[in-house]
């Protein structure tokens, strides 16, 4: 990698921060008028689609091997078809705030898991910097009244988003054994293509997961709501998991996965200007203790390369 590369690489994860920040207020706003897994279904039939129409552009290295179909599968199931279907269920109970804080605990679990397989070195610096930012997370979500997180009425929601947390962590890590095979977008394509292949199901025997077809309620949503759809699919999606995917490829899965602190921050103002939160002064100190926390975990040793399995 080129000395200009990780800089660029760096401002490019802050660029996912953002959006994955905002994606918590866009999702809220498309949970007015569908339910959970209507909208994760119609953010990743838009995303799959382009996906898909951009591997098949590519015309060279767009395929995968057989034998790591399964992997894929798995992965998409991970990291699409249960991860976000239980993240939107979770935002019906809770704050988009309490949402990016509880999901930003991914880097804790991510440097333990990694630490554990033997895949990631973890350092007093690495644990410096998880400290760091995840007090900050708290400043800003509990406006310094930490037992705020587990008020009765989003506790389920949190316990959901928590869950999320932990899947995501086990992706973070995990994903990067495919991602010495093949380009991270290609890898990136075939796992948005596979998990979403596991909720086209749903259309049309929705079941217990929601209350009405998907076809019946999209019909009568409004344009906020399919705004929010594209932002989610086009952005938070193709855009997002690809670069956040090359930081796990160049830089490592705990240096990638501090950079998901960043999300909280982003999510408060999206907060302040979309859903009425306030801007405090426990805000701008969490924000701050954020960036020094991503800041020092990145001046950490570099991870190990995973083992070969």
């Amino acid at each position: 990698m080129k000395p200009s590369q990780p800089l660029f690489l760096y401002c490019a994860l802050i660029s996912v921060a953002f959006l994955w920040g905002t994606s918590f207020a866009a999702a809220k706003l498309g949970l007015r008028e569908l339910s959970p897994l209507n909208l994760a279904m119609l953010r990743f039939l838009i995303a799959s689609t382009v996906f898909g129409g951009i591997l098949l552009a590519l015309k060279d290295h767009n395929t995968i091997e057989r034998q790591d179909i399964p992997r894929f599968f798995l992965l998409g199931f991970l990291a699409i078809t249960s991860y976000f279907y239980i993240q939107y269920t979770g935002l019906t109970y809770t704050t988009t705030i309490n949402a990016a804080l509880i999901i930003a605990t991914s880097p804790i679990c991510a440097a333990l898991l990694g630490a554990f397989l033997g895949w990631e070195h973890f350092s007093l610096l690495n644990g410096l910097g998880i400290l760091t930012a995840f007090s900050g997370v708290g400043f800003i979500i509990t406006n310094g009244h930490f037992t705020a997180l587990f008020q009765p009425g989003t506790l389920t929601g949190n316990l959901l988003l928590q869950s999320n947390a932990v899947v995501w962590a086990g992706v973070t890590v995990y994903g990067k054994k495919l991602l010495a095979k093949y380009r991270p977008f290609v890898a990136m394509a075939y796992i948005h293509i596979f998990g979403t292949l596991l909720l086209v199901p749903f259309i049309f025997f929705p079941g217990p997961f929601a209350a009405v077809p998907l076809a019946r309620e999209i019909s009568a949503v409004t344009w906020l709501t399919v705004a929010s759809s594209l932002h989610l699919a086009l952005l938070c999606s193709v855009f997002s998991y690809f670069i956040w995917y090359l930081g796990v490829e160049k830089l490592g899965a705990v240096r990638t996965a501090s950079f998901a602190y960043l999300n909280p921050l982003f999510a408060v103002i999206a907060g302040v200007l979309f859903l009425g939160e306030t801007f405090t002064a426990f805000t701008a100190l969490g924000g701050a203790m954020i960036i020094a926390g991503v800041y020092i975990t990145n001046r950490a040793r570099t991870p190990k390369q995973p083992v070969s399995q």
